[in-house]
């Protein structure tokens, strides 16, 4: 499922093993915490550049992963 992004948001980008949640800010893309497929435990980012949200848009587009909006309160569950 494809979302058009949108800046200041909290996204969680997911397959059937792993997952990522990002935030976009004004231009850029950051990673804040991932489960990678390789890994059993949530890996937390001290707000990791991934890249910019029109090359993020483009990606995910292109992918297989879900992408879902991420409340405030959704990720503080998922940090938990």
């Amino acid at each position: 499922m494809s979302v058009k992004i949108k800046v200041r948001t909290y996204y969680k980008l997911y397959d059937n093993n792993s997952y990522y949640i990002t935030y976009t800010g004004t231009k850029y893309v950051y990673y804040i915490a991932g489960k990678p497929k390789y890994k059993q435990t949530v890996e937390y980012y001290s707000k990791e550049l991934w890249g910019t949200i029109e090359r993020w848009q483009k990606h995910i587009n292109n992918s297989n992963y879900k992408t879902t909006v991420l409340s405030k309160e959704d990720l503080f569950l998922e940090l938990l």
